[in-house]
């Protein structure tokens, strides 16, 4: 198959793009410019285009036997939630634009979400079933990518994957607590450390989308985790012990973990976070089985030797 790939010289989206190629499928990476057609996956063919600028990509995916989303526009950190706000709009915009450009194809459309928007699990977990919390601001995000769900012409498939996706030394909030820990020789959490998170291997996140591209009777919405639900606790020991350093967990108040390491990812670290992923294993056929965890790989593994 042919795949369009948005996002595809970022963490996930190189994955992705591997797993693909891995799996006999033509890779299309979108790419801001030309000048970027270094940062592409080996294999992959370049597509110029922004989620502002969009007709190559949209050309490109009429060509294309199946689109997976694994990028988002660009907002700078000190506009805060406003321009995460604007981006979402840019993105909602896009995908309006896609889904109408391939209508009545059936393609696969596999878009990218979190769960965030779902609120606080608690002592369950989050399935498919539950519902998104109006007045979150994640919610315009869920809001944009149900419309390709929605959507009857194609066959519209979401992946929410777990808030902390690991491996290969990166991702969006690991490296953070990494770069603290090695700075102050401590990480922290807060209250008594015992808020839940589900994990993902960014190789077993990049097999979901796969499965997801192959699977002919996958449609709607899809939780992706692994079993592991470590805590802020033992994060905070693994980020502290992967510097090799001491295990050295400090816990703060909310106001202080905000300064230490930003809005977002505090918001993430005081929520539990727990998903429920028995229909991605039953109707995708995807599975986490032997995958490191991520208390193994930030303590021991792919973090361990990386200068933060």
């Amino acid at each position: 198959m042919k795949v369009l790939l948005t996002g595809a010289t970022g963490y996930v989206g190189r994955r992705v793009a591997a797993a693909l190629r891995r799996h006999g499928h033509e890779v299309l990476g979108t790419i801001r410019d030309l000048d970027s057609t270094a940062e592409l996956p080996e294999g992959a063919s370049a597509v110029v285009g922004t989620f502002e600028h969009f007709d190559n990509i949209i050309a490109a995916a009429t060509s294309a036997d199946a689109v997976v989303h694994t990028g988002f526009p660009r907002s700078a950190p000190a506009d805060g939630l406003k321009g995460m706000l604007a981006a979402v709009d840019t993105e909602a915009r896009f995908l309006r634009a896609l889904v109408e450009a391939v209508d009545g194809s059936a393609k696969p459309i596999v878009v990218s979400n979190g769960t965030v928007f779902l609120g606080d699990s608690g002592d369950a977990r989050l399935d498919e079933s539950c519902s998104v919390i109006a007045a979150h601001p994640g919610a315009t995000r869920a809001a944009a990518t149900r419309y390709v769900t929605d959507a009857s012409g194609v066959r519209g498939v979401e992946l929410r994957l777990a808030s902390f996706v690991y491996g290969y030394g990166g991702g969006n909030f690991i490296p953070i607590l990494r770069a603290l820990a090695a700075r102050n020789g401590w990480s922290p959490y807060t209250g008594d450390g015992q808020t839940l998170t589900s994990t993902l291997h960014v190789d077993a996140a990049a097999m979901a989308y796969v499965h997801a591209v192959m699977a002919s009777s996958a449609r709607g919405v899809y939780h992706v985790a692994s079993d592991e639900e470590p805590s802020m606790a033992e994060l905070a020991m693994a980020v502290t012990l992967g510097c090799g350093r001491a295990s050295t967990a400090r816990s703060v108040t909310a106001s202080e973990l905000v300064e230490h390491v930003g809005p977002q990812l505090a918001m993430f670290m005081t929520t539990n976070n727990r998903l429920d992923a028995r229909k991605a294993r039953r109707e995708l056929g995807w599975s986490h089985a032997g995958y490191p965890t991520m208390l193994w790989d930030v303590a021991r593994g792919s973090y361990f030797s990386r200068a933060p």
